[in-house]
């Protein structure tokens, strides 16, 4: 079966703050929700909504679901608006059912790093602010040495032209229909126009254990770091299956892909998120080791993955056909 494609669209209930560097005190962040990112709250959701009382073999099994049949791209911001009112702050738009959205894509120029339109530093006054804490010694009650820190996140309001504007979060959901994990307890049981349906097996006898990817696992979603902090709260706006055609499927309204056993992008000169460098030169952008935590014996998040040396999103490529891969990531065809 071929993949599903859903344009999906998130208001930002709080800022959002996606590990970066750490430089000093400051912790900072992306400027975009990563593939793993997206992973990682997806599988959290939809475990909790299969299982009662889930078990750490119960997430690690639905992650292991999650990652080979509901895969993301990475998510950028955005705002409301379209070429008229937003034209000189970006090229790309969205149209939603009623709502057009003007969306901020990396991308590496002669002139330096670009969100949209707008330089890495116009960017940063208008989207990105920051948070400084400290702990309390509780006798003295004044700080706790070594306590001090300050993270930066993507605000969730932000002000242009003298206007106070939402923040929203655009990326795809690629779905893969009628396919059941290896143990074949959870499986895509549907893709409709607006929703996905998964349901669980018990004991290889069909209970009532259907839910709806759209009502209860990226309805209201957690992603990224400082969640106790309250960030990273996303509200579902917009789930809408993509026109997927043979020829001439596009996401972003700017790269066309295909889809049957894998997702591919064709003919792909800009990357949209983190591209393996196995047989790929970039032209202009930056290179990064790409690391996260993974499942281990110990638990959830133990393991440090291996290094994947990658092109950054925004950076210029030789043109060619890329793979959807793991965690939003791409790779060469």
């Amino acid at each position: 079966m071929s993949w599903n494609c859903y344009l999906t669209i998130f208001k930002a209930e709080s800022p959002v703050h996606i590990g970066y560097k750490q430089i000093g005190l400051l912790k900072t962040t992306r400027y975009y929700i990563t593939g793993r990112a997206m992973w990682g709250a997806i599988t959290a959701n939809l475990t909790r909504a299969l299982f009662d009382n889930p078990d750490m073999n119960n997430y690690q099994k639905v992650g292991d679901f999650v990652k080979r049949y509901i895969k993301t791209t990475y998510f950028f911001p955005a705002i409301r608006g379209d070429a008229k009112n937003n034209g000189e702050l970006t090229d790309v738009f969205i149209d939603a059912e009623n709502d057009r959205y003007s969306v901020f894509l990396p991308n590496y120029t002669n002139d330096g790093l670009k969100f949209g339109r707008l330089s890495k530093e116009e960017f940063e006054q208008i989207f990105i602010g920051s948070f400084v804490s400290t702990a309390l010694d509780a006798t003295t009650k004044t700080a706790e040495e070594g306590s001090l820190h300050e993270f930066e996140f993507i605000k969730n309001k932000v002000k242009i032209g003298g206007k106070s504007l939402d923040v929203f979060w655009v990326g795809y959901f690629f779905v893969k229909e009628k396919e059941e994990s290896e143990n074949k307890k959870i499986r895509i049981e549907k893709c409709e126009e607006r929703e996905v349906k998964v349901r669980r097996l018990d004991n290889n006898k069909e209970k009532n254990l259907t839910k709806n990817l759209t009502d209860v696992v990226v309805n209201l979603i957690y992603v990224g770091g400082e969640r106790n902090y309250g960030l990273g709260k996303l509200k579902l706006v917009e789930f809408v299956k993509n026109d997927v055609k043979n020829d001439d499927s596009i996401i972003f309204n700017k790269f066309k892909f295909e889809s049957n056993e894998k997702v591919i992008f064709r003919n792909l000169d800009f990357a949209i998120s983190h591209v393996k460098l196995d047989g790929v030169e970039p032209k202009l952008g930056e290179i990064e080791p790409l690391v996260g935590l993974e499942w281990s014996d110990k638990g959830a998040g133990q393991k440090i993955s291996d290094a994947e040396i990658c092109a950054t999103p925004g950076s210029k490529l030789k043109s060619g056909n890329f793979v959807l891969c793991d965690y939003g990531i791409l790779g060469s065809n």
